[in-house]
């Protein structure tokens, strides 16, 4: 199983360090967003290729939430091709939220989410690359690095909050926009010099569900990842 999530689709945007997350950052952030990706590519046969998709975070000091939007429709004809045995369960997480938990060392314990089968996934630090997580907990939560960020003068500062910073990594150009109030980065893009590819990032803030969905997975049985690979 391979899915695209946005912390390997970020970095290959922004290589930004990771760093200790202090109380600052924290201050008044966001607890959730709609984060919004597209990308594209122009082929040497003049195709133009384009992937685009959204996702849900949900954010606590100590909690990520990461859920796809699907629609419907597609939810439906994913449902009516499920197969029992744990065997034959490899699609069946496709898609699943991704539930990430920072202790006060710093450890991360990943997990997918499976609503169908009502089970918590673990996934080893060997595996978070199949489930398209780096590693990576700050430029997760936030969508990009701040104390990065603060090495750089932006080009424009708003009276709202808003930072922008262009930023050259190789041959390519980005433009970030930084959420200072919010503690995210609030639109991210990227293009090469040929014009041949480019790259956007869109989060805007929503309104968080009143109950969060962490809370509750009570009668879920705990798997380990390597159970899908059988």
């Amino acid at each position: 199983m391979k899915k695209t999530r946005f912390g390997l689709f970020l970095r290959s945007i922004l290589l930004l360090p990771l760093f200790v997350i202090t109380s600052q950052v924290f201050a008044a952030p966001a607890d959730a967003l709609r984060v919004e990706y597209h990308q594209w590519k122009l082929g040497k046969d003049g195709v133009r290729q384009e992937m685009s998709y959204s996702e849900l975070l949900y954010r606590q000091p100590d909690s990520l939430w990461i859920e796809r939007e699907v629609p419907a429709a597609a939810q439906r004809a994913h449902d009516d091709h499920h197969h029992g045995g744990l065997g034959h369960k490899h699609a069946d997480v496709t898609g699943a939220p991704l539930w990430i938990v920072r202790d006060t060392q710093g450890k991360l314990d990943v997990k997918l989410v499976d609503r169908h089968e009502k089970r918590l996934i673990e996934i080893a630090e060997a595996y978070y690359n199949n489930v398209g997580f780096d590693g990576h907990w700050v430029e997760t939560w936030s969508l990009a690095d701040p104390e990065s960020l603060k090495k750089l003068k932006p080009t424009n500062v708003s009276e709202n909050g808003l930072e922008t910073y262009e930023i050259q990594r190789g041959n390519q150009q980005i433009t970030l926009v930084w959420n200072t109030k919010g503690q995210y980065a609030q639109s991210i893009s990227s293009k090469d010099a040929q014009g041949l590819s480019g790259r956007t990032i869109k989060a805007s803030q929503i309104s968080a569900p009143k109950t969060l969905p962490w809370t509750q997975l009570g009668n879920y049985l705990s798997r380990d990842y390597s159970d899908l690979l059988d």
